[in-house]
């Protein structure tokens, strides 16, 4: 940042209106954690699909994968867009 002080405060304004943003704008990335939960709520699925024929279970995961695929495209938009899903 440039060390001109008017420049300083406004990049401190915005950083506290808008943290995500000047986090953003900064180049600093986020990592998002995924919890172990996910994992556990798989596992159930996982279980069945060994089971089944393997032309069951690719059918089956093709059909989620299309069915789930405009859920995504809308999620990944929120998220793009900054907005936090539900809001």
């Amino acid at each position: 940042m440039d060390d001109d002080p008017v420049l300083r405060s406004l990049a401190a304004d915005f950083e506290r209106d808008d943290p995500a943003l000047a986090a953003l704008l900064s180049g600093q990335t986020t990592t998002h954690h995924h919890s172990p939960a996910w994992l556990l709520l798989a596992l159930p699925l996982l279980l069945p699909a060994l089971l089944l024929p393997g032309r069951v279970t690719l059918g089956v995961l093709a059909m989620l994968a299309v069915l789930a695929s405009p859920l995504m495209v809308c999620w990944l938009c929120t998220v793009a867009e900054g907005r936090t899903p539900g809001t």
